[in-house]
């Protein structure tokens, strides 16, 4: 069985020893471990915490990024190995789209654009006429039921009905729903 030695230093030796740990301290906060194997020659460093933020670094660093081209010819010939989004300022060469720009996700496995958003729909302006799903009504109709949702021919008289204590009142005045008698 090997045994194997720790070294705390403040810099990495030379030559190394085999089957050793190096823990180098210089000056930082934190420490550098070096492992050998067998052979003195076979080493490996183990990461720390300005290698992980490399590594995040370039992982994320073009997450953000959107490819901007002039059209679809230009969106075509770009060469892509990866998962992208890019915006084409004319889109029109998409049949799709009538005018303007649109911005599509490209997957590299299998290649493949999609569309997912077009810059023609934000200038959209809608018709009655070409709504889908709308009521049967005309527009005129809809607006008349619409002003005349609390109207009445009547709307005058039923204003001045009312109830006081229970008692139905018009214009004040107690309605009387009895017949009243009179004793003789």
């Amino acid at each position: 069985m090997a045994r194997f030695q720790i070294h705390k230093v403040t810099a990495l030796p030379s030559p190394l020893e085999a089957h050793a740990i190096y823990l180098v301290t210089s000056g930082t906060d934190y420490v550098e471990i070096y492992v050998t194997g067998a052979s003195a020659s076979t080493v490996r460093r183990h990461i720390n915490e300005a290698d992980v933020q490399s590594l995040i670094d370039a992982a994320v660093g073009g997450l953000g990024a959107m490819d901007i081209v002039d059209d679809i010819a230009a969106r075509d010939a770009l060469d892509l190995s990866e998962n992208a989004i890019v915006l084409v300022l004319d889109a029109s060469a998409d049949a799709t789209i009538s005018s303007g720009a649109a911005t599509y996700a490209y997957r590299a496995s299998p290649d493949l654009w999609v569309k997912i958003s077009e810059a023609e729909s934000m200038d959209l302006a809608l018709t009655w006429a070409s709504l889908s799903g709308k009521p049967s009504s005309a527009v005129a109709e809809i607006d008349d039921a619409v002003a005349k949702k609390h109207s009445h021919a009547n709307k005058t008289q039923l204003d001045k009905i009312d109830e006081v204590d229970g008692q139905l009142t018009y214009a004040g005045s107690a309605v009387s729903t009895d017949w009243a008698t009179i004793g003789w």
